[in-house]
């Protein structure tokens, strides 16, 4: 695609699929793929989740992806039947135009979702830790099928994982709580920060993307590829009080 910021239709595995896109004039910032909840819109999420404004002054570039024609090819489903395995693909072709075109920062291309789209976050932790420096996943974690064998086993993404509390951040019957406790054990194993941010509420709280728009993008900065070392031995003051490192 010829990146500009607005609507941008991406090509890829001969489909098409809708982005919603936030660019800066000057380039060579991080680029942060995003992917949204169920029944939502990148439209909606991303200005809660991050300052905008902020990254385009970087020089960076936010592209979130919209499933609403669900133009992805529709097997091997990472979660509910929003996002796909296969949808990954388009995310590929958005890095690499992206660094072509915009001169985006290699060791800064970041992934962050919500719900459904944290699932997807998930598994391009898993599935392109070849290039993927740091995620956030809110409501997301490991549900089994969002698996998938790491692309380069050598690297594992530092991870900022926010959600609600066990019992109340569920939706489609997984708990949410319990999913990102299962994901972090797998970040732990492969040796890469996870931050568990818990913040007490339900699924459906669109604060959880609001209350950590003040550092999601500071935290991303200060994650690019394979950093070491880890630079958070101790949280910036900017965290809620209920985020730790695990």
């Amino acid at each position: 695609p010829t990146f500009a910021t607005g609507v941008v239709t991406v090509a890829a595995g001969g489909g098409t699929i809708q982005t919603q896109t936030w660019m800066g004039a000057t380039g060579g910032g991080p680029l942060i793929v995003y992917w949204h909840a169920t029944g939502s819109a990148a439209t909606y999420e991303v200005p809660l989740a991050f300052d905008t404004a902020a990254v385009t002054a970087a020089g960076g570039m936010i592209v979130g992806f919209e499933s609403a024609t669900r133009t992805g090819t529709p097997t091997n489903t990472t979660g509910n039947d929003v996002w796909y395995q296969s949808d990954v693909a388009f995310a590929d072709q958005v890095v690499a135009c992206a660094i072509q075109q915009v001169h985006v920062d290699p060791r800064h291309i970041h992934a962050a979702g919500y719900s459904a789209g944290a699932l997807q976050s998930v598994y391009m932790w898993f599935a392109r830790s070849g290039y993927v420096a740091s995620v956030i996943s809110y409501s997301g974690g490991d549900v089994t099928i969002d698996e998938a064998a790491f692309q380069d086993p050598a690297h594992a993404a530092a991870t900022l994982v926010a959600h609600g509390a066990p019992g109340a951040d569920v939706y489609g019957g997984v708990d949410f709580a319990n999913a990102s406790a299962a994901w972090e054990t797998q970040i732990k194993q492969a040796g890469a920060l996870a931050i568990d941010c818990n913040d007490g509420q339900a699924h459906v709280d669109v604060m959880r993307l609001s209350s950590l728009a003040p550092v999601s993008l500071k935290f991303f900065q200060d994650h690019p590829f394979g950093v070491k070392p880890e630079p958070y031995t101790a949280l910036p003051a900017a965290f809620p009080s209920y985020c730790k490192i695990q």
